[in-house]
């Protein structure tokens, strides 16, 4: 008779279940296990995992692992924070496990994410989640997934949500944007950026719109000509549109904007650069031009953009 390891090789874990039905040493555990796993009963491998896992000694490393995949794989999110906590609380055991449970949270995090990304929500999912959650990601997919029902079943919802002042100021316009695309006809008070507005968000003009966006873009292709500065000076204009709506950013007279946006993105990029030369290139002050840098940093510092 092969060995249970040989078994286990050949895919013959039918058979591995079998000949360890009677067996309990912590080997048979593990070939019972590794059997379990071969043919998709997660549930029963987890089973005797958690039953067992605290007669592990050699393996101990493999099973943590296995233990907190299998939970993983089953979304069992909640059960794999608990389980990590019991592994943290043994004794050291190795450098590499250690780094292992360092890690292992961000891991499960990931994984949580990830599946309540993929997820499409029903609406009381989505109520929910922009009443409790405070994951940036999290809830500019749910804001996302209003689109995929009528809008203005979330009229209310998203009116509470943009008066949250915790929420991430790119999430919050996201949600504006929501009723701008409906239509929404009654005024909105909402706080952002120090101030407070009050809008009619039918009568509020789509961001990336506008006529002078496409202008401003190409005037900064002209001028930069290193393409890496362009590419920067562009992403930093989509942010400032989005972090300064509903104000309008191209209210700003263009050489102040184009010569702003310049300078922010040869500071980002650390490449030496003359802001005199800019200002004078462009007819302008510096004094007014360094007001208008100093004024957009700010917004930026003050407004970071979403982490994935």
């Amino acid at each position: 008779m092969d060995s249970l390891k040989t078994l286990i090789e050949k895919k013959q874990y039918t058979l591995v279940l079998e000949l360890t039905k009677d067996t309990f040493d912590i080997d048979s555990i593990s070939f019972r296990i590794a059997a379990y796993l071969g043919l998709g009963k997660l549930e029963d491998a987890l089973l005797l995992i958690e039953k067992h896992k605290h007669e592990f000694k050699e393996g101990l490393f493999n099973i943590m692992k296995v233990h907190l995949e299998v939970l993983l794989t089953l979304n069992k999110h909640d059960q794999a924070y608990e389980e990590l906590k019991y592994y943290q609380s043994l004794p050291y055991i190795s450098q590499e496990v250690e780094e292992y449970l360092s890690d292992a949270e961000l891991m499960i995090r990931r994984h949580e994410r990830k599946v309540r990304l993929d997820k499409k929500l029903n609406k009381e999912e989505i109520i929910n989640i922009l009443e409790t959650e405070n994951e940036d990601i999290i809830l500019l997919a749910a804001l996302n997934d209003i689109r995929e029902y009528k809008i203005s079943d979330f009229y209310e919802v998203i009116i509470r949500f943009l008066k949250r002042k915790s929420a991430n100021s790119h999430v919050r316009t996201y949600a504006l944007f929501l009723l701008v695309s409906d239509g929404y006809g009654k005024k909105v008070a909402f706080y952002k950026n120090e101030r407070d507005f009050e809008v009619v968000p039918k009568d509020l003009e789509p961001p990336f719109m506008s006529s002078h966006y496409e202008k401003v873009i190409k005037s900064i292709e002209s001028i930069a000509k290193d393409p890496s500065v362009s590419e920067v000076a562009i992403s930093l204009l989509n942010e400032l549109i989005i972090i300064i709506y509903p104000d309008d950013i191209f209210s700003e007279k263009d050489n102040l904007l184009l010569g702003a946006l310049l300078i922010i993105a040869y500071e980002h990029l650390q490449i030496s650069h003359d802001v005199m030369h800019i200002a004078e290139s462009l007819n302008l002050s510096l004094n007014d031009l360094m007001n208008v840098v100093s004024k957009y940093k700010h917004y930026l510092q003050n407004n970071p953009p979403i982490k994935a």
